[in-house]
């Protein structure tokens, strides 16, 4: 299972036809050719024999139920890779003495120790261990002579004599142009000659006046210039010439010019400066404010490594957090969808049987993928007609519309990215997804792309970034950015944004337990096709979690904009297990969608502690629209923006240099916000607005905050801007 139709899972229904052998008077069959790879067909005695010759069809086929080996299908047969390299603590000796080596989960673990030990050099002495090699202290042969090489042969104190020369008269060289000397024993030979004549200094610069001088050649300048380049003085307020005897010409204009100073106006070049009318009072300026950051959070304080690995020809990117306990990764061939979230276990490099996604093919990781109700189905999608006409297609994702998919294609194509960031603890992942189904806006129902090079690996027109970074050492915040490239216009409807595949046993923990933000574990037990079930259900906290049988390890997802709904796929069969927020939102013709979850490693109780700490810090963000930067404002000014919270908003205030406080109003109505930040709580009313009076203030440059409060209590400066106070 690869993909699913927005809330209402849709797979291809096969029909097998068992048709039994004809039988002719002369005892042959007809036709034995059952179209399957792995039977052999033949015919005996009249009936159709269809004898299996593979033993396995997919890796699920060949689980050994080994959590020490990883299960492969490789052309029909399995294949059982060791992943364990010990089974007990002597399996891990590395003959070296100075670590302890124990077998853990079968896998080896090397502590240093500090035990005395032998290097095997005999000039050393005091041999210990030190952060796992043995080392000594060099054995000191120092006779304190300085006409002496000292040195230690075989434990043994050598001092092999050095010094050329005793006194100066026994370096004498016999050139008039050195000066010879004994300096600490040996002989120096200094140059005191750089030339004989004048001739040996000739530079060939016309503007050079060369000569030999006492040996040394000396150069007198005899040109200030050449070019009016060679004027240049670095002032704008100078016109910079070279004259016809080689003289800089700096003269003073008057022309318009800016001294960097907000504080002036009307800014010339007078006297080779440049000023301006003082409008501030002559007041000290206010360094302009670096942006707010957007996050609510921030950071880990020393955010942890990144790492690049190549697993079964995969690139595989991945960041630690802190205290390199946890990693998370993703994937470059498939789209930058996060294909770990685990356990770093020894610092074993890549993936590991901690793992909590399901990533075993380009559609079963962290992955967004969206829709389009008048696109919805390939024969209706070309003109939009889906939501009135419907679909004459067979119901099956074969079949889908308009479906850009972060993954990949329905064809087992990997999406790609378009780039890769690590840094300071942050990976940001772009990618322009694959189409579903490449067919799309076809207005038949031609299922033939997969074979076609031209339309197999279809790019969408949207562009998706992936930020990802650790703000707690079991939570990962992921943002989304998605573009629309293109000008149609996607209606609102239920999104994947994310949906979360969890394990299910392969090379991993099988997390089926499903949980909803009260604690309430709930049964995916409604029928859908093949085989598979779903669920809708309330979380009115906005976060679900996937689980193991015993409750103590799995992965979860808080919402920041505290979705209410939520869905669940299973079928224990293969095993499957799937969850994700009902995301409802749509995306205008060049317009932008940005989303914000969490992803939460642990156990149940783990996760329901991160999740609740979450939901009670996180604090306010938003935007300033005005006034813009270095606005000139007097008497008083208005102050407009947007915000947004988790919960909700109690408080909006302005302040003016750290002081002078005002009370905005907030709750305006802001659609144009809640389009790019859809489903927060106070949608679509995130505006606040505000009059702040400034007549008691000097003219001068000022430092505008705003402070947004929220329901739970949470303060954070959302915006600061420059102003500056006329009079």
């Amino acid at each position: 299972m690869r993909a699913t139709f927005p809330f209402l899972f849709v797979s291809m229904i096969l029909t097998l036809a068992l048709t039994a052998c004809g039988e002719t008077k002369d005892n042959t069959c007809t036709d034995c050719d059952d179209q399957d790879p792995c039977t052999l067909d033949s015919c005996v005695e009249g009936q159709c024999v269809h004898e299996n010759t593979c033993a396995c069809r997919n890796d699920d086929d060949c689980d050994d139920a080994d959590a020490c080996t990883y299960d492969t299908c490789e052309g029909g047969q399995c294949a059982h890779q060791e992943i364990c390299v010990c089974e007990q603590d002597s399996d891990c000796d590395d003959s070296n003495p100075c670590t302890n080596d124990s077998c853990l989960q079968g896998h080896c673990t090397r502590d240093y120790n500090t035990a005395a030990c032998d290097d095997g050099i005999a000039c050393t002495e005091n041999d210990h261990c030190d952060t796992g090699s043995c080392v000594g202290q060099a054995i000191n042969c120092d006779d304190g002579n300085p006409c002496t090489a000292d040195s230690c042969d075989n434990g043994e104190c050598t001092h092999q004599e050095i010094c050329s020369c005793n006194q100066d008269s026994d370096c004498d060289d016999d050139d008039p142009c050195t000066d010879d000397a004994c300096d600490n024993s040996e002989c120096t030979h200094q140059s005191i000659c750089a030339c004989v004549e004048d001739v040996d200094c000739d530079d060939d610069d016309p503007c050079t006046d060369d000569a030999c001088d006492n040996g040394e050649c000396t150069h007198q300048n005899t040109c200030a210039c050449v070019h009016d380049s060679d004027c240049d003085d670095g002032n704008l307020c100078t016109d910079d010439d070279c004259n016809e005897q080689n003289t800089c010409t700096n003269t003073a204009n008057s022309l318009p010019c800016d001294d960097d100073n907000v504080c002036t106006e009307n800014d010339t070049c007078s006297e080779g400066s440049c000023s301006g009318t003082d409008i501030c009072g002559g007041c000290d300026p206010v360094a302009l404010p670096e942006p707010v950051p957007m996050a609510p959070l921030p950071g880990e304080t020393n955010p942890g490594r990144s790492e690049f690995t190549t697993t079964n020809g995969f690139a595989d990117d991945y960041i630690y957090s802190a205290n390199n306990e946890f990693k998370v990764g993703t994937r470059q061939e498939w789209g930058g969808t996060i294909i770990f979230f685990g356990q770093n276990i020894n610092d074993w490099a890549g993936r590991n049987n901690t793992n909590t996604i399901d990533a075993n093919d380009t559609g079963r990781e962290v992955q967004v993928a969206f829709y389009d109700p008048d696109r919805a189905m390939q024969d209706c999608a070309w003109d939009a007609s889906c939501a009135s006409s419907g679909t004459n297609c067979e119901f099956s994702i074969t079949f889908l519309g308009w479906n850009p998919v972060q993954g990949g294609n329905r064809c087992n194509r990997g999406s790609g990215v378009e780039d890769v960031v690590s840094q300071d603890g942050v990976q940001t992942v772009t990618t322009l997804p694959l189409f579903w189904n490449p067919n799309w806006d076809l207005e038949n129902c031609s299922d033939l792309a997969c074979d076609d090079p031209n339309l197999r690996e279809r790019r969408s027109d949207v562009r998706v970034e992936q930020r990802m970074r650790f703000v707690r050492s079991h939570v990962v915040e992921l943002q989304y950015t998605l573009t629309n490239l293109g000008d149609l216009n996607h209606r609102s409807t239920a999104q994947e944004m994310p949906t979360v595949y969890t394990a299910n046993g392969n090379n991993g923990p099988d997390l089926w337990r499903l949980f909803n933000s009260e604690g309430t574990e709930i049964a995916i037990d409604v029928p859908g096709n093949d085989g598979f079930f779903y669920k809708n259900y309330s979380s009115p906290g906005g976060w679900s979690c996937m689980q193991n049988t015993n409750l103590d390890y799995g992965v979860g997802l808080y919402s920041e904009n505290r979705l209410p709904n939520a869905q669940g796929w299973q079928n224990r069969g293969l095993p499957f297990n799937n969850f994700r927020p009902v995301f409802p939102f749509g995306l205008p013709p060049y317009g932008e969608v940005i989303a914000r979850s969490y992803l939460i490693l642990g156990s149940k109780t783990t996760i329901e502690a991160e999740a609740a700490w979450l939901d009670q810090n996180l604090a306010p963000f938003g935007w300033l629209d005005g006034p813009t930067a270095d606005q000139s404002v007097n008497a008083s000014f208005s102050v407009s923006g947007w915000v947004l919270d988790n919960k909700g908003i109690s408080a909006m205030e302005a302040i003016i240099d750290g002081s002078q406080v005002t009370a905005l109003s907030h709750g305006n109505a802001r659609s144009d916000v809640c389009l790019v930040w859809p489903a927060y709580p106070s949608c679509p009313n995130a505006g606040f607005t505000g009059n702040v009076n400034v007549s008691g203030l000097s003219a001068c440059q000022h430092l505008l905050e705003i402070r947004a409060t929220d329901t739970d209590g949470n303060q954070r400066i959302i915006a600061r801007q420059r102003i500056v106070v006329t009079e």
